[in-house]
């Protein structure tokens, strides 16, 4: 019986110990048992998951702080439910303590280091080089790529050109250090440049477990104790349950299976055949480091319902491509005057009224109309008339000449026209994202500003 009492008997977990719990999964009674009979070392594959973690993050870690300017890319693959997310966020968190950072400094860190939308990935990438200019050299640091295909899909509606300047910038950013941790259920939408990025993969998936069947009394046993005694919360479900389990691969075989994978049109759910084909190189208990993430997951959450409900934003009001950016640029202006507007003053058509005006400067009266949408908002076009100096850089030939050329330009007077749009209410649907994530948006606001809302 493998029993875990505590994080202790769970780092003595030995190879057998998580193969004996392996074989009593679906896959390998039906498949892998036949599959893996007479071949030799299959029990060294499987490993205790907090030694892969530590060892794969050390391994990460390395590779970034090594003498050479490189980055490295890791890409964990599963369907919804298998642990992509808490796996990218622990692999993050050992990366981080590995540079140096405090638990305290990972908590705020990680307001910034998750990408979910083009715009998020971008904004990291561009203030990782502002803080290389400001330090005078690279630097290794983590990120996380949420759900990749958003960030990476070159079809995606409305955001080609977004996604065309992601695809470039990222071999332009190769010798910044950066350690990418991507995950996704749709590997297929991820574009062929981001593709051969990756160094290694990661296939996560889960097994089900029907509790009080003899044939599954070890997973069982090591599933509830883990639940109860780390994890100390109760089981989703008296009946059943879902063990995760991952397979590890390493460069080489990484692209042998992404390249199977497209060829084969494989949905989310058809990876497992990929076992049966493709022997991992490290199996892991993939359940056993759920609780690696829970100090993270709080924030982790917030900021998936905080891209998630941007998102929802910009289809209730229209907002596609480029002016994504001038919306989320107001957001965040709008956010700092949260103080000043009071929910229960409303105009005529139900928006909520500002205190005072909000002036956004915009480029374009296509913004103008963009911004429109949110609320009740006039256009405001200042002229501003200046005079600029003479400055005589031809043979000198007196001072008489130098007056009549400075007399000249001071006649051709130009004017420049700089547009705003003064906000003076706004849908209560802004108003509820505002109230709800101002601390969020106000957390990742360094992001958004490091490409000055410009894509």
């Amino acid at each position: 019986m493998v029993y875990i009492k505590d994080l202790e008997s769970l780092r003595n977990l030995t190879p057998q110990d998580i193969l004996t719990i392996f074989m009593d999964t679906k896959i390998y009674g039906r498949y892998l048992n036949k599959a893996w009979a007479g071949k030799t070392g299959i029990l060294n594959r499987f490993k205790n998951p907090i030694y892969f973690l530590d060892w794969l993050s050390k391994g990460i870690t390395d590779a970034v702080n090594s003498t050479i300017d490189e980055d490295y890319w890791l890409l964990i693959l599963g369907e919804p439910g298998t642990g992509k997310s808490a796996l990218s966020i622990a692999i993050y968190k050992y990366i981080m303590k590995n540079l140096g950072y405090t638990d305290e400094q990972i908590k705020e860190n990680i307001y910034l280091d998750v990408c979910y939308l083009p715009y998020d990935y971008l904004g990291r990438v561009a203030l990782h080089n502002e803080q290389i200019q400001e330090r005078g050299k690279t630097f290794p640091y983590p990120i996380i790529l949420d759900e990749a295909h958003n960030i990476f899909d070159l079809f995606a509606e409305g955001s080609t050109s977004v996604i065309r300047k992601i695809l470039q910038r990222i071999y332009e950013i190769r010798e910044w250090r950066l350690a990418h941790i991507i995950n996704t259920q749709i590997p297929q939408q991820l574009a062929k440049r981001s593709r051969h990025r990756i160094h290694s993969l990661i296939i996560l998936w889960k097994e089900p477990i029907y509790f009080g069947r003899k044939k599954m009394f070890h997973l069982e046993q090591a599933y509830k104790s883990y639940f109860q005694n780390i994890l100390k919360r109760d089981l989703p479900n008296d009946k059943m349950g879902y063990f995760l389990w991952g397979a590890f691969y390493e460069k080489d075989r990484a692209h042998r299976i992404l390249r199977w994978i497209m060829k084969k049109d494989l949905s989310i759910e058809e990876l497992r055949p990929i076992l049966l084909r493709f022997t991992p190189d490290i199996i892991f208990p993939m359940t056993f480091l759920l609780h690696e993430s829970s100090d993270l997951r709080d924030a982790y959450i917030k900021i998936k319902l905080y891209n998630s409900t941007i998102k929802t934003l910009y289809d209730a009001f229209g907002i596609k491509g480029s002016k994504k950016a001038i919306f989320l640029k107001t957001l965040v202006e709008l956010s700092k005057h949260l103080d000043k507007m009071n929910p229960d003053k409303k105009d005529e058509k139900g928006n909520i009224e500002l205190n005072e005006p909000l002036l956004i400067e915009v480029d374009s009266k296509k913004d103008y109309k963009i911004l429109k949408k949110i609320g009740n908002a006039k256009l405001i076009i200042k002229t501003e008339e200046y005079s600029p100096r003479g400055i005589f850089v031809g043979p000198y030939k007196g001072r008489e000449k130098e007056i009549k050329v400075k007399e000249k330009l001071v006649e051709e007077k130009t004017y420049s026209e700089h547009s705003f749009v003064s906000i003076l209410s706004i849908n209560p649907k802004i108003y509820n994202f505002l109230k709800n994530m101002h601390e969020i948006l106000e957390k990742r606001h360094p992001i958004h500003k490091a490409v000055e809302y410009r894509l």
